[in-house]
């Protein structure tokens, strides 16, 4: 393995990246950037039988390596961000939101905004690597240094390809037949980051009858901190969604005793000055705290990839194709905040009054000296000290991280796949192809959080790994006391502030806190076996527009998943209860709580799922010019999911020599996965907005009962319009979908309970009595009417489970043109998507109406399925080679929306400094880029490539939302102007 600049050193790369130009399936291929002798076989996607047309009557855009290199992009991730087609895409960092909380380091493609799990993946035409248990294709482990081609099919599939074919395929296609080296490497300089390194190796070459090609990729993203950005620093008047009522300092109580009664005082710890000197909000009595300074836009991470690949000619007449992946991905500084707020403690839920501190806790006397509060005498003794509103930790950040202060999280990702097959011609019209894929995706997640029982004990002078606490005495024999108050540190952040309230000596130790604060994650493995049998061939019979041609075969996937708590701690097995060691809550409703304060625990969880299919096509050229298709495919999953038919046609009829109509239609489906028929559950963090928009907790269950496949009735009508060098396509797609797999709405089930009047805090009264009351786990564990608020909410439950429909809608449109300019070839294009209609059907759940059915096109849908739907996405290039000199402008468009959660309120929502509509209105984002290549003069058979690019040029920042890190991660770049510097060498 080798060091971060000098691998990079070895070459800077010469990207492969994406969008532009991309040759249309419909489109003349484009003059190649280089001369390299490839010999390359282009994979049909969508059809298995051979020579379907490229402007056949599915729409399929090509992107060729020359088509990515020209872009200046070096992952896969970059190439999907830029479709038109495709909508909130996972990649990098945004912990806040529930659909991507946990995936880091992952990357996925979401046509259509259908949700990345509906859009199947394939390489090589073969099924990949998913990442464990979450049922989408991680594209991040795909080797784009090895690809030739990649090609997007925009309709469902299911007939052809199975499940996860509902909102199309994308097919990542290697080179063939490859002879040489090509090493590549690229430096992107981003501010505020130390810059992100790209380096890769390919070699190829053939040996007789076999040609044999390997490779080497390496990626290295260095961390990019949101306090790095302006536009994120957003004070809490302005933006207050990423700012916490708890924190250190935090609101406590004293009471003391007085002449044998009680007598009680609140006060911030610090006062007024002590909250604004760490960098906190005076909010009356709160001290409001902002996580953003410890989080990340991008995290820092390494992905080392390895391709091995064998094709051999066995004969004329049968060929063996063979390969093998390996790729990693770790991350293993991933920035949370310095501790998560308390939902519950070691006497119950809830957030407030949720722990005690000892009177005799060292750093008790500085507290009430620099809180305004007495000191404790003989005469008026301090009885007992409880945090009323606080969380460990806060602005003085995490001693545990002396550079950053974070909490530090780790997500490391492996995978193995192997392919490989036979294939064979039996005749000139029939031949057939055995292939078997397995592959293994392995990820361990972690994020710290503290136990609440071990926290309470410390609290109490009893913490620490070494205490033996038989003896009964605090602070003494290997017992070390947590000082939860402002005194304790001096603030560990990127802020670089300084804590006037610091008493040196009074810091909690590290050893202390790597006790109190404890790793909680799993470590989860998925396993598949593919095996394909395909034929296909060609009949006798002609109609007068060639041979009908057909396929037909089978298929079997067997899926293995597993799931395992990382440690005892995180195993509810092992800790039901709230507190540790404790097994009293078992059979009760809080078994499952488990010993954290804020996140939940898992079990150990095995599932396995066998699905056996055949299928079938057809091609029948009618005449020269009209050309229909069919295809079925029978799927079975067995158990309580069952079988599902699927059937398929198209046309394509081609009036003149200059245009082609085409169009497509039928059903498609998508099964459940694995873990979501687990006896299980997984905890994601929420904005609750009835709760004061606070992070809670949100349980996902699993649904071993009934939960069952979805399916939709898809269908496309295109022309294609080709004339000289333009070629220009139209087409109109639909998506109606029934039965949807989804979670039921953690936000509209919080919503519905907490319905009543508003209380005294802001948010409503509950309903004790609502149908989804015992969803809902509230401060003290019950739900008192007239008394627990929607602030009381601790955590919400949801369920896997076939809810509502949806109809979408769009248009799709691109332009490519093509003309020799003074020497040189000039191409000009752009490709743009129209959404028309995203709409979502009432969702019913146990006989009541809990979210009303809503359009989605045009507004943010933060809390909400399906995320942002932008009612445009485009991209246009002028791009010009002469003379070994490519030069490319291209310009990304991605339009505005609306904060949904504003509609029909006059404000947004308030704070106590008054109204806030920061973000109602999230505005368009226009990202200009250029390109620049220069292909040096071959100098002893060896070519060199320079390449420089500045991407986002007018440095824009991406549009303002009212998210935690104030910007909408799925329209804008956060990036800003970044320059690239690379270099390929081919020999």
């Amino acid at each position: 393995m080798c060091l971060r600049n000098s691998c990079a050193a070895v070459a800077l790369f010469s990207t492969i990246a994406v969008i532009g130009s991309p040759v249309f399936a419909q489109a003349a291929p484009q003059a190649a950037a280089d001369t390299e002798a490839v010999e390359s076989e282009i994979i049909v996607t969508g059809s298995f039988i051979r020579g379907t047309r490229e402007d056949a009557a599915m729409p399929v855009d090509v992107f060729t390596a020359d088509d990515l290199n020209k872009q200046g992009v070096s992952s896969p991730l970059e190439f999907i961000k830029q479709l038109p087609s495709v909508g909130a895409t996972l990649g990098d960092s945004n912990q806040y939101s529930t659909a991507s909380q946990g995936f880091q380091g992952n990357g996925s493609l979401n046509l259509r905004g259908l949700g990345p799990t509906r859009t199947l993946v394939l390489f090589n035409g073969r099924r990949t690597v998913l990442a464990p248990g979450d049922g989408f294709i991680d594209t991040n482990l795909i080797p784009i240094f090895a690809l030739q081609n990649i090609e997007v099919l925009k309709d469902g599939a299911a007939a052809t390809y199975g499940s996860d074919a509902i909102a199309g395929v994308a097919n990542f296609v290697t080179r063939r037949n490859f002879n040489g080296v090509i090493i590549q490497g690229d430096l992107d300089a981003i501010k505020g980051s130390k810059d992100n390194w790209t380096g890769s190796i390919l070699v190829g070459k053939t040996f007789g009858k076999v040609n044999l090609m390997a490779g080497f990729g390496w990626q290295h993203r260095s961390a990019l901190p949101n306090y790095a950005r302006e536009f994120s620093r957003t004070p809490y008047a302005v933006n207050p969604s990423g700012w916490s009522a708890l924190s250190t300092p935090g609101l406590f109580a004293a009471s003391y005793l007085n002449n044998g009664a009680i007598q009680t005082q609140t006060a911030r710890d610090g006062g007024n000055a002590g909250c604004a000197a760490v960098g906190g909000v005076n909010d009356g009595t709160l001290c409001r705290f902002s996580f953003i300074p410890w989080n990340n836009i991008i995290e820092e991470e390494d992905r080392y990839q390895g391709y091995l690949q064998a094709d051999v000619d066995l004969t004329d007449r049968t060929k063996v194709h063979l390969e093998f992946t390996y790729a990693q991905t770790d991350l293993n500084s991933l920035g949370y905040s310095p501790s998560f707020p308390p939902t519950q403690g070691p006497r119950g839920s809830g957030s407030a009054n949720a722990f005690t501190v000892s009177p005799n806790n060292p750093g008790v006397p500085a507290f009430l000296a620099q809180s305004g509060l007495a000191p404790s005498t003989a005469e008026r003794p301090l009885a007992a000290v409880t945090a009323v509103f606080w969380r460990p930790f806060g602005w003085l950040g995490n001693p545990a991280d002396p550079n950053r202060g974070a909490g530090v999280g780790q997500a490391n990702n492996k995978s193995y796949r192997a392919s490989g097959g036979i294939e064979h011609e039996f005749s000139d019209s029939f031949r057939g192809q055995l292939y078997g894929t397995w592959w293994r995706s392995e990820r361990r997640t972690s994020v710290p959080d503290m136990i609440g029982s071990r926290l309470q004990d410390a609290l109490n002078g009893f913490g620490g790994p070494n205490c033996n606490r038989a003896l009964g005495v605090a602070g003494q024999n290997g017992c070390q006391w947590f000082n939860p108050f402002l005194n304790a540190a001096q603030p560990i952040s990127i802020q670089g502030l300084t804590n006037p309230n610091f008493v040196p000596g009074a810091s909690n130790t590290p050893e202390l806190v790597n006790w109190v604060h404890v790793r909680n994650g799993t470590f989860q493995v998925e396993e598949q076996t593919v095996v394909d049998l395909i034929f296909s061939g060609e009949t006798g019979i002609d109609l007068g527009g060639g041979p009908i041609a057909y396929a037909f075969g089978a298929q079997y996937r067997g899926n293995g998943w597993s799931s395992r708590p990382i440690n005892a701690e995180s195993d509810l097995n092992v800790n039901p209860c709230f507190r540790e060691g404790d097994r009293g809550c078992v059979g009760t409703p809080i078994e499952g709580v488990g010993p954290f304060i804020f996140l939940g625990g898992t079990r150990f969880e095995r599932q396995t799922q066998n699905v056996k299919a055949i299928f079938a096509e057809v091609k029948i050229p009618i005449t020269t010019t009209l050309e229909v298709t069919g295809a079925a495919r029978f799927e079975d999953y067995g158990g309580s999911v069952g079988s599902t038919f699927n059937p398929k046609g198209t046309v394509r009829w081609s009036p003149t020599d200059w245009l082609v109509l085409r169009g497509s239609a039928g059903t498609t489906f998508r099964g459940p996965q694995a873990n979501q028929v687990a006896r299980n559950q997984i905890t994601s963090l929420a904005g609750i907005q009835a709760a004061a928009n606070n992070f809670k907790s949100v349980d996902i269950f699993g649904n071993p009962n009934d939960l069952g496949p979805e399916t939709a009735f898809t269908y496309n009508v295109g022309a294609v319009v080709s004339t000289g060098g333009l070629t220009v396509s139209v087409d109109y797609w639909s998506f109606d979908f029934n039965d949807r797999i989804t979670t039921t709405p953690a936000q509209a089930i919080a919503t519905s309970v907490a319905s009543g009047a508003v209380a005294a805090n802001g948010t409503r009264f509950a309903n004790c009595s609502s149908v989804f009351a015992n969803l809902i786990t509230f401060q003290g564990g019950a739900c008192n009417q007239g008394v627990t608020t929607g602030f009381d909410i601790s955590r919400v439950r949801t369920d896997w489970v076939n809810g509502p429909g949806i109809k979408t809608s769009g248009i799709d449109v691109a332009v490519d043109y093509n003309v020799d300019v003074f020497g040189g070839k000039l191409n000009v294009g752009g490709q743009g998507s129209f959404v028309l209609d995203y709409t979502f059907e009432d969702f019913v759940f146990r006989g009541v109406l809990v979210q009303s059915g809503y359009q989605a096109k045009g507004f943010t849908n933060y809390f909400r399925d399906p995320l942002t739907i932008s009612p445009f996405r485009g991209n246009a290039w002028i791009n010009y080679n002469i003379s070994g000199i490519n030069a490319r402008y291209q310009v990304r468009y991605v339009a505005g929306v609306t904060d949904d959660r504003c509609v029909g309120l006059t404000n947004c929502t308030a704070t106590s400094f008054g109204p806030v509509n920061f973000g109602r209105e999230v505005s368009s984002f226009t990202q200009h880029d250029f390109h620049l290549q220069y292909d040096l003069p071959p100098i002893a058979g060896v070519k060199t490539q320079l390449q420089f690019s500045v991407e986002n040029f007018t440095d824009a920042d991406p549009p303002a939302s009212r998210l935690e890190p104030s910007y909408d991660p799925f329209i804008g770049n956060a990036l800003g102007r970044v320059f690239r510097f690379g270099a390929r060498v081919q020999f």
